[in-house]
């Protein structure tokens, strides 16, 4: 049965439920509190997010190269304070205070023991503003404090802190939003891979293009200070209707060249690497 039909059902359920006290009354339930459509999301943001809500894009992907491998990613932002809380009434910027996490795995399903062969994790605080511009100013800017380790020890403990700045710009282009996300790192500490920005650089240039009902295309670019590029490529496509902002189920196809396949392996160089698969934000 579709939405709308158990939308108008609840009237009946609600009556058999706690009696007939007279006619029904219709029941309304709120609309999302992210909006999902194209207009929506490219109009100034009318009020915050949910507290707890999507950050990059979370999949489950199959693929590799001569090995079979799987590559997923979980991740989530929770922002802090309560938009109706008396300190952020008094102090309004303090209402962009998020924490968030971030966890990015390989597994090798070809070995006998399918173990994980690396996994990052990644939580930040950062302060986020929604100008809700589009133009030559950004529309959002994202200043924080990122950790990335992969939880290891001894030879294989890889860890960086870094400072980030992102803003983002928004336009249409044939119809279809482009958004552009430069993110500037400064290092602070790179524990057992003081080379590390030698293959990483200075900057991640991400750029997304498409319709939130319809393909889209996720770019990043990276080039280290040693001269080593690294380009991935996210392509999807929605499989169901969206649940909020940016969730679903997509067919998501992923390629990577370059370097930084794991954290452990920061410095070698991969061919070209192929996954597909199902994401549930993009």
């Amino acid at each position: 049965m579709s939405r709308r039909g158990l939308l108008s059902l609840l009237p009946l359920l609600l009556t058999v439920g706690f009696g007939d006290a007279g006619a029904a009354v219709p029941v309304e339930l709120p609309p999302p509190l992210t909006p999902y459509t194209d207009e929506a999301q490219i109009a100034a943001r009318a009020r915050p997010e949910e507290a707890l809500s999507v950050n990059e894009p979370i999949y489950f992907l199959l693929g590799g190269s001569r090995d079979v491998t799987a590559r997923f990613q979980l991740s989530f932002k929770y922002r802090i304070f309560d938009e109706h809380a008396r300190l952020v009434q008094t102090l309004p910027p303090i209402g962009g205070l998020y924490l968030a996490y971030t966890q990015t795995s390989l597994w090798d399903l070809s070995e006998e023991s399918m173990p994980f062969e690396d996994t990052s994790y990644r939580p930040s605080v950062f302060w986020l503003y929604d100008s809700g511009r589009r133009g030559l100013l950004p529309r959002e800017l994202r200043v924080g404090y990122e950790h990335e380790s992969n939880g290891q020890g001894e030879l294989t403990s890889r860890s960086i802190d870094t400072l980030i700045v992102q803003p983002r710009w928004e336009t249409t282009v044939n119809g279809r939003k482009l958004e552009l996300a430069p993110k500037l790192h400064l290092y602070l500490q790179e524990k057992g891979n003081p080379d590390i920005k030698h293959y990483r650089g200075d900057i991640a240039w991400f750029a997304r293009y498409g319709r939130e009902t319809s393909w889209i295309w996720h770019g990043l670019f990276r080039y280290g200070r040693g001269g080593h590029p690294t380009v991935q490529l996210d392509v999807s496509y929605p499989l169901r209707a969206p649940l909020l902002a940016r969730s679903g189920a997509f067919f998501h196809v992923q390629l990577l060249h370059g370097y930084g396949e794991t954290l452990l392996n920061y410095n070698e160089r991969v061919g070209l690497r192929i996954w597909l698969g199902l994401s549930l934000v993009r």
